[in-house]
Order: structure tokens, then sequence, then C-alpha cells
């Protein structure tokens, strides 16, 4: 007579997203990453251009 409440397979969660931040979110840091990348890309070509005049 005691029973358990049955525990259900499946749990379901609402989420709220709003795509529009989080779309600039990513386009902010794809921006930063390139600009890390440039900044690296020129080092190494000063880098280079700097070892061959020596």
């Amino acid at each position: 007579m005691n029973k358990k409440p049955e525990i259900p397979d499946k749990a379901y969660i609402w989420v709220s997203i709003d795509f529009d931040k989080v779309k600039h979110r990513i386009n902010s840091v794809t921006c930063q990453i390139e600009q890390v990348i440039q900044k690296y890309q020129f080092s190494t070509k000063a880098d280079r251009s700097a070892k061959r005049k020596n």
C-alpha cells in the first residue's frame, strides 16, 4: 500500500536562448581569434625578414 511515486525515464528542460546574443558573442570571439592569428603571422614574417637581413 506504500507505493513510491514513479520516476520518469526522461526529463525535459526548456531553455530560452537568445540566438542574437549567441551569434554576437560568437562573432566577437571569432574576431578576437582572427586578430591574434594576424598578429602571430605578422610577427613571424617580421622575424624571418630580420633573420634574412643579418
